[in-house]
């Protein structure tokens, strides 16, 4: 993992936020306290710059736009009083990085990915596995269905039918965590069944025992 210079006056607090906005962001990443320059950083020249800064922001401002890192670019909003002149109803005054904002989890994780760790932004040691993660970039529910159900399943409870058929009946008990229930409340018994088939490891068939294999 690639190991980016930071700066050691950067508060630890920052692990803390749910969110921050996207200068606040980059300049983490690149090591930068924010609270120093966040507010003029925008408009300073190229060469007045942190290094990295506007590299670190434009990854970021793609990624949330691809739906890579859980976020939203909000843009910059003419004033009320401007608005009454025809041409400018329809400007666009560009993207507003300071309201613009990203989960701190998603960018922990999409750092993470790409092998990069910062001061502000580690993985904590005892973060759960990626794919278990909600806020995860690439979190699927109905992968996290087929692990938990095969997780959940009781090889010393008697109860009857195949593995097969008491996976697929946990799955409809528990369907509206994973989104398996249509508009209507219906159980997708389509989807149900085919990750039923994922989770289960006993294929051959036959009768069904006491004690599951």
């Amino acid at each position: 993992m690639k190991q980016m210079e930071h700066n050691s006056d950067v508060s630890k607090f920052w692990r803390l936020a749910e969110t921050v906005n996207v200068i606040q962001a980059a300049l983490l990443i690149i090591g930068v306290e924010p609270q120093s320059i966040e507010h003029n950083v925008e408009i300073l020249r190229p060469e007045q710059r942190p290094q990295d800064y506007i590299a670190a922001r434009n990854a970021i401002v793609s990624a949330i736009e691809n739906g890579v890192l859980q976020g939203s670019i909000k843009r910059r909003e003419i004033p009320s009083d401007l608005r009454v002149v025809p041409s400018n109803r329809d400007r666009d005054l560009g993207p507003d990085y300071s309201i613009s904002s990203v989960s701190v989890l998603s960018l922990i994780h999409w750092l993470d990915e790409r092998g990069f760790e910062t001061e502000a932004f580690k993985l904590p040691a005892n973060a759960p596995l990626g794919f278990r993660d909600p806020s995860h970039s690439r979190y699927s529910p109905k992968l996290m269905a087929v692990v938990d159900a095969w997780e959940s399943f009781d090889s010393e409870l008697h109860e009857p039918g195949t593995p097969k058929q008491r996976i697929m009946k946990w799955l409809r008990a528990h369907a509206d965590k994973y989104g398996l229930i249509d508009d209507r409340g219906n159980f997708l018994e389509n989807v149900i069944e085919e990750l039923a088939k994922v989770a289960n490891w006993k294929t051959k068939g036959g009768a069904s025992r006491s004690k599951q294999d």
